[in-house]
């Protein structure tokens, strides 16, 4: 399979992690992920759930949704005068 498969230096665990890489990339929780893999959401978030792009920008949509655009702009003006 790993032959097949034309990745250089194929093995189990490259697989495994480009999987839970793209799930978490994609936005399934850290649980479903968990799931899929075996593991506890713990683990995955130690191993699998490093910094990316597209992952920042949704934590940074929800954090926006949450306090909106506005507030801290305002925070900075005012800190700055």
């Amino acid at each position: 399979m790993f032959k097949a498969s034309g990745v250089d230096g194929a093995h189990a665990h490259r697989f495994r992690h480009t999987l839970a890489t793209e799930l978490l990339e994609a936005g399934e929780s850290l649980e479903d992920v968990a799931e899929i893999l075996g593991n506890s959401p713990n683990i995955i978030r130690k191993h699998y759930a490093k910094w990316s792009r597209a992952r920042q920008e949704r934590i940074s949509t929800l954090m926006r949704s949450v306090f909106g655009t506005n507030l801290v702009h305002e925070e900075r003006a005012s800190v700055k005068r």
